[in-house]
């Protein structure tokens, strides 16, 4: 996995989404990347040309947005970005999830970084920004909710023992590398067992003890997925529901961060809205960063030392 290098940072502009670009920054600052600043236009005047017959909807757009670009150049420098730290900033047409990912995929960018709601009723009945994104990006999305202690302290990561969770897992430590690049921030790594797990290991051993089944697995998981990539990763093992023992864990250790997959049974299964990533993201009381499959292609097919 290359280098952080490019964060996309998406921005409302208003005084609440300072917190958000200001740990963007932290973040790009901690791992010696740039962040790129993006702002989701709305124009309203231009599709009422008509009654306005001395301006061409052209005009009009172009004097709607002069303030709107004003205003994000006065955000970057209420934040204070550094000129060395900005890769760019643009206002761009378009709903805000849709914006953002075609900005991520114009600019290349490693991360998405995205306030979890400022309106939590509005977000309830249409979605929030950061959950369509969820849904439909290939990149590597965080979602804040609170200040994000950089580097983080306390990671939670939960697994699932899988292939594809051990890519997750290996593509979301990288990133976690770039904030904290002295591995100091203590991880656990979760299992949650379900009765369809506990059910699998029965048959598998034909023994009773399925816990220690399970926490040996796990074990074996980290030492392959993560121990060669320079962490200390603790296992654990909870049973019951999967994002409701995620959930219980996150309020029980309080993390700094949750770093989890999309993945799921099948391809299908993240674009539904009981999926445990959305789920982990829409309830959580802090900060979630999620590893879609494709953001974790470049870990197949090498050692956990080389992703």
């Amino acid at each position: 996995m290359k280098k952080l290098e490019t964060i996309l940072i998406g921005t409302s502009l208003s005084e609440a989404s300072d917190e958000v670009v200001r740990d963007g920054l932290r973040l790009a600052t901690a791992a010696g990347a740039r962040v790129f600043l993006v702002y989701a236009f709305t124009p309203t005047m231009a599709y009422s040309a008509p009654f306005i017959p001395l301006l061409s909807a052209k005009d009009v757009l172009r004097v709607e947005r002069a303030p709107v670009e004003q205003a994000l150049q006065q955000q970057i420098l209420r934040v204070g970005i550094p000129p060395e730290r900005l890769a760019g900033a643009g206002v761009e047409i378009g709903p805000p999830h849709r914006v953002v990912m075609e900005v991520a995929s114009r600019i290349d960018a490693d991360l998405i970084v995205l306030g979890a709601v400022e309106r939590p009723r509005m977000a309830k009945l249409f979605g929030s920004t950061a959950d369509r994104v969820l849904r439909k990006t290939e990149r590597a999305l965080l979602v804040l909710r609170g200040r994000l202690a950089v580097p983080p302290r306390r990671v939670l990561l939960p697994v699932d023992l899988s292939p594809l969770s051990g890519e997750e897992l290996r593509c979301g430590l990288r990133l976690l590398e770039g904030f904290d690049p002295e591995r100091q921030a203590e991880l656990e790594g979760l299992f949650v067992m379900t009765d369809l797990h506990r059910e699998i290991f029965l048959q598998h051993s034909g023994q009773e003890d399925v816990e220690s089944q399970a926490a040996n697995e796990v074990e074996k998981f980290l030492r392959t997925n993560a121990a060669g990539a320079g962490w200390q990763v603790q296992g654990r093992v909870e049973s019951g529901y999967v994002d409701q023992g995620i959930l219980a864990r996150i309020q029980g250790i309080k993390p700094d961060l949750v770093v989890i997959g999309t993945h799921g049974a099948g391809g299908f299964e993240r674009f539904l809205i009981g999926s445990v990533a959305a789920s982990v993201v829409r309830e959580a009381p802090g900060s979630v960063l999620v590893i879609p499959p494709e953001a974790a292609r470049d870990a197949v097919d090498r050692t956990p030392a080389e992703c």
